[in-house]
């Protein structure tokens, strides 16, 4: 009684409000009279109460009657709007079981829509939680041909949750797009390496008939596509294709290298090679400035390669010659004197190589020491003392150059007091790997000299990028500098010993990448004092890395046409000893390549060694790392010896399964 009369209340409160002041009235009447006045407003305070009463309870029976025939119809009523709802639908629980689903979600999902079971089953590979994360954007799925924008937003239900999800049908748009992008331009430029070289060995209707021959195969290969050639100089031509085209030459590998390094004219091989930067891009110009990048990646790598530029990304295919020497010295004597010039506009010149620096490296950095201090230049070479592979060097510097040699700590200090500095990298062109990467972002002006064939990472705000792969060694490169530099008249023994050890190192004692001027810098060196004997020495071992040498090489085992070997041996002068076991497989028969795997620090390191039959630096560059044709290394972090033991065999599968394809 007291609920109806509470809800009577709540439904009429103007009347009831009205009633309750009419009955104080009446009351009040009773009280002060007359009598029959006070009877005749009771009863019309009886006849509304009635009123009111019998009101409510007619309004409660026509609201159940409407609440019975609204329950009786509400899940006919649901179903209809749902499936007459554009978009299909479906509910599931919170953890991903299937509640229920609209016929549009049937027959756009088709058989994976059948049963109630678990989402995973109609949405593969796309987790709840995936869903519900891109509630706003929606996340893509696939569905066989079909692809779905998915929608999502959580319903509470009671004490239960549940997810109901709508399907955008985005299939004719994924479709639009993959056409767009397949059709977006491309841009290659192609140059025709050696030809220079092959004029000096041909009469000029020969190296005509010779040039022609290369265009009939390069406009032989590129008629399959529907691209535009043009020439724009003798041996240089420019390619606008559509990005599937590049995306078809890529899956054929590019087998134009192929073709053009086994062109031959007059049944005989002429040496004669392709190399081709691609660039992609939002526009023309953006591919036509990656093109160029590519080209100069190419290039830089020695050629014969195709280098594919999107981005901030490079794809490597091909590389399989080596790098020619041209024999031409134009290049260093420009290089020469735009480093003298630097030099004598500068204050103080430091001079560092690549983290654990070998004899090349400190080599190098000697030389160019020696001609900083011919100019009248404060000089510094920067290096680990104790890091690093060239530890006689450094130590017979403090005799023979005393203050010279200084560490990282110590350079970036006095580097930081002035501001007419100049870096001078030797050896490695690439950011990651130098001495001091601290030391390079602090130089507002760098130059680089490197012999290794060019790297992602490498700098590329150098005011001076002497790079040539067809070199020995970094040591060559800086002996050919100072032929041109008339204030070196001499070096010295020890700078000429140090220089001649580099390239002692590099070429293995004259055996590997021996050019011409290779032997003009030794010649040279020789004239400056370096003495062969004195330099063979500084490569010795004690009896103890000797027999550590030889328990790496016992330990090794060969895999198709390489030998592994684990040095399971503890001494801080693994490095060394490791690259020293690793040439010494390559005298093995049947052995083209070599792999030492050792331990340093948190980090597997690699030394690879070869004689030029096996690239071990498309090897190393597998997996992350670098180096050159003939030796090359890698650091491999947070894995154990035997999982990096693995991967080298893999990656010498994925080498030999290339060389065929052109692959790097």
């Amino acid at each position: 009684m007291k609920d109806k009369i509470k809800s009577l209340i709540r439904s009429f409160p103007v009347i009831c409000g009205a009633s309750a002041a009419a009955l104080l009235f009446t009351v009040l009447t009773f009280i002060l009279g007359p009598l029959w006045l006070a009877i005749v407003e009771l009863i019309a305070d009886i006849a509304v109460v009635v009123y009111l009463i019998l009101n409510y309870d007619l309004m409660s029976i026509r609201k159940q009657k409407m609440i019975t025939h609204i329950s009786s119809n509400l899940e006919q009523y649901v179903k209809n709007i749902s499936d007459g709802f554009p978009l299909p639908i479906i509910i599931c629980s919170s953890d991903g079981k299937i509640e229920w689903f609209n016929d549009r979600f049937e027959e756009a999902m088709g058989p994976h829509s059948s049963g109630y079971g678990e989402l995973s089953s109609v949405f593969e590979n796309v987790g709840i939680d995936s869903i519900l994360d891109a509630s706003v954007n929606g996340v893509v799925i696939d569905c066989d041909e079909r692809s779905f924008n998915v929608f999502s937003h959580r319903a509470k239900v009671g004490e239960s949750e549940y997810i109901v999800m709508y399907l955008v049908d985005i299939t004719k748009y994924r479709h639009i797009a993959n056409d767009y992008f397949r059709c977006r331009p491309a841009l290659a430029i192609m140059t025709i390496d050696n030809m220079s070289e092959i004029q000096q060995d041909h009469r000029e209707s020969d190296c005509a008939a010779i040039r022609n021959g290369v265009e009939k195969n390069i406009e032989t290969w590129l008629s399959k596509y529907p691209c535009l050639i043009s020439k724009i100089s003798d041996n240089s031509f420019y390619v606008v294709a559509e990005k599937q085209d590049i995306d078809d030459m890529i899956s054929r590998k590019f087998d134009i290298l192929d073709k053009i390094r086994n062109y031959t004219y007059d049944g005989k091989y002429v040496g004669v090679t392709l190399s081709v930067g691609v660039g992609t891009g939002a526009d023309v110009a953006e591919c036509e400035k990656n093109a160029k990048l590519s080209l100069d990646m190419a290039l830089g790598r020695g050629g014969d390669q195709v280098v594919i530029k999107n981005k901030d990304k490079y794809d490597f295919f091909g590389g399989v010659s080596k790098s020619v020497d041209t024999g031409s010295k134009v290049k260093s004597r420009v290089v020469a004197s735009a480093l003298a010039e630097l030099i004598q506009g500068c204050e103080n010149v430091y001079v560092m190589g690549h983290r654990f620096p070998d004899f090349d490296a400190i080599g190098s950095a000697f030389g160019v020491v020696c001609i900083a201090k011919k100019l009248g230049k404060n000089a510094f070479l920067v290096t680990d003392k104790e890091k690093t592979m060239a530890k006689p060097l450094v130590e017979r510097a403090e005799t023979e150059l005393p203050g010279v040699v200084v560490s990282t700590e110590t350079a970036k200090l006095e580097f930081a007091k002035s501001k007419k500095n100049l870096l001078i990298i030797v050896d490695t062109h690439i950011k990651s790997f130098v001495e001091s990467p601290d030391l390079l972002s602090m130089s507002k002006m760098t130059i680089v000299i490197d012999h290794h064939r060019k790297a992602v990472d490498y700098i590329d705000d150098a005011v001076i990028f002497f790079h040539d792969p067809s070199a020995s060694s970094a040591s060559e490169l800086v002996t050919e500098l100072i032929e041109y530099i008339p204030a070196v008249d001499e070096t010295g023994s020890f700078v000429a010993d140090a220089l001649l050890s580099g390239i002692m190192l590099d070429t293995k004692n004259f055996i590997l990448r021996v050019g011409v001027g290779t032997f003009e810098a030794a010649a040279k060196l020789k004239d400056f004092g370096a003495d062969p004997i004195r330099v063979k020495k500084l490569f010795s071992n004690d009896i103890e890395s000797y027999h550590e040498r030889n328990r790496i090489v016992d330990s090794a085992r060969k895999y198709k046409n390489c030998a592994i070997a684990v040095a399971d041996v503890e001494s801080k002068d693994i490095r060394l000893i490791s690259a020293q076991a690793a040439d010494e497989l390559l005298t093995i028969s049947g052995v083209d390549a070599s792999f030492v795997i050792f331990t340093l620090g948190d980090a597997v390191c690699v030394s690879a060694r070869s004689f030029g039959a096996v690239n071990v630096q498309v090897i190393m560059e597998y997996m992350n790392g670098g180096g050159h044709q003939t030796m090359a290394a890698v650091q491999v972090k947070n894995s154990t010896v035997a999982e990096v033991t693995e991967r080298v065999m893999h990656c010498i599968d994925r080498y030999n399964s290339s060389l065929n394809k052109s692959e790097v």
